[in-house]
């Protein structure tokens, strides 16, 4: 899915926020990875995702407001994201409040540090670059603005409404 695909996405959803666009995001690098992605954020549970500057060559980051795509394994759209926040520090500067926020592994910065910066050291050998302790990461808050998933339900009204997945009627 490119840039335009997104755009008209969020066009035919959030009417009048088309300009806020940012481009596709999925989780992790293998299929299974992204499907796990998208349900970790539509249950609520991963709250935050994390980006080398590398991924970003040309220096459009993403920004408070900005909408995201989320898409699954085989690269359907299954919501649209926001984000709340960013913030550019050293991977050795990631809080615990972060870290569980990632809504990954046992969500403890250790795990993060270790697990997150393996993963990290992988990208930058991949993509010809450094890694180190001291590189810069993107850090964004991130929130579920749409679901355009079939198992998404929504508790609630309004924008503080909960969103969940509910294949058996579970939280």
């Amino acid at each position: 899915m490119d840039f335009d695909e997104c755009r008209q996405i969020i066009a035919d959803v959030m009417p009048g926020r088309e300009d806020q666009s940012f481009g596709p995001m999925s989780i992790g690098s293998t299929p299974a990875s992204a499907d796990e992605g998208v349900r970790v954020i539509i249950e609520g549970i991963k709250t935050a995702t994390s980006s080398p500057l590398w991924d970003f060559p040309d220096g459009c980051l993403p920004f408070e407001g900005a909408l995201s795509v989320l898409l699954d394994g085989q690269g359907k759209a299954r919501a649209i994201l926001e984000t709340v926040s960013i913030e550019i520090i050293s991977f050795d500067q990631v809080s615990e409040d972060f870290a569980f926020a990632y809504g990954e592994g046992d969500r403890s910065l250790t795990w993060f540090r270790q697990e997150i910066g393996h993963w990290y050291e992988g990208s930058a050998a991949r993509s010809g670059n450094a890694f180190t302790s001291k590189t810069p990461i993107i850090c964004e808050r991130i929130r579920v603005a749409e679901c355009l998933h079939e198992l998404c339900q929504v508790i609630g009204e309004g924008p503080d409404a909960q969103r969940y997945v509910s294949a058996r009627g579970e939280r």
